[in-house]
């Protein structure tokens, strides 16, 4: 088996499906009214975030793989997708849509190595995946990323990046646009919604990183999930990314239950979408729900959250 295959190889089974946060038994599969969501108490707000089912905090507020969690530190609460560290920011009012915080993967290389690292992530809960609009954004010197899907090793996408040791050189080689070609940072964009992925870091042959005192900055390679960047040299220079340059991932929800509308229909006691609202496949399996143009309302998942149009005779 040739270095590359074993590689890859490795990859795929680091993508196996691992044990996602999961919603516990609080998760709820019938449709909700507003009405049972207020009995039961359930939170509309977490700090300064509208909270809008499925998503939900607490027993009988979600639908089962859709659980958050408020945590309230130093007076300040922070929405949070199920146990995880991943920050929600906003929820759209139909429930579909999530904006998160960036979520970083920091890789240090040792010096003089020229060794693969192996990272794999997988969405914290079941009901959500990273959307094809968001891209894996890598900063660093002298290294090249593959980017695979779950469970292939098919890769996404690659990109590499470079870096020149004078400092004032970088600044006006990225003032004239060239980090389209990697000169210290780089982008592999999705392309599509992935629940799951992987990607390995290699040091490129022949290509030097940072000497001298910003050696320890080479072997320090920021990665991080977000929907867009504005490259900084100085973020290769730090610890870490100057958070004002990146845009919040969006994450899009669906029902994994079943793996279509078709299959979702025939089972009434499970099926997510409300009375006089419609039904999509999603292409990674499972399915949304969504209020049509002759409808009012806006969130498909709650009971009368869709109301038909009555025609004026």
């Amino acid at each position: 088996m040739s270095a590359v295959c074993f590689l890859l190889a490795c990859l795929a089974a680091a993508l196996q499906p691992t044990s996602a946060t999961e919603a516990g038994s609080g998760g709820i599969f019938h449709i909700p009214s507003a009405a049972d969501l207020a009995r039961a108490r359930c939170p509309s707000r977490c700090g300064g975030v509208a909270i809008h089912y499925p998503f939900g905090v607490g027993p009988g507020c979600f639908r089962q793989g859709f659980e958050l969690t408020c945590n309230s530190t130093a007076g300040h609460k922070r929405l949070f997708l199920g146990n995880s560290t991943t920050e929600v920011l906003a929820i759209n009012p139909r429930g579909d849509l999530l904006q998160v915080s960036p979520i970083h993967f920091n890789v240090t290389m040792k010096p003089g190595m020229d060794g693969t690292y192996n990272i794999s992530w997988q969405a914290p809960v079941k009901g959500v995946m990273a959307s094809e609009y968001t891209s894996l954004f890598v900063v660093g010197c002298g290294v090249g990323v593959y980017l695979f899907g779950h469970d292939t090793t098919d890769p996404i996408g690659t990109c590499m990046s470079i870096c020149l040791d004078d400092k004032e050189a970088m600044k006006e080689a990225n003032a004239n646009h060239y980090e389209d070609v990697g000169m210290g940072s780089c982008p592999i964009y999705l392309q599509q919604d992935v629940r799951a992925f992987g990607f390995t870091v290699n040091r490129l042959k022949g290509v030097s990183a940072l000497s001298g005192q910003a050696q320890w900055f080479s072997n320090t390679i920021k990665v991080f999930l977000a929907e867009d960047y504005s490259f900084h040299v100085a973020d290769i220079y730090s610890s870490r990314i100057d958070e004002t340059n990146i845009y919040a991932p969006v994450f899009r929800m669906a029902i994994t239950d079943q793996p279509s509308c078709e299959s979702a229909k025939k089972k009434k006691s499970s099926y997510a979408c409300s009375h006089d609202s419609d039904c999509q496949d999603v292409p990674y399996g499972g399915y949304s729900c969504y209020c049509g143009l002759d409808t009012t309302g806006s969130n498909p998942y709650l009971m009368d959250g869709c109301q038909a149009i009555q025609s004026q005779s």
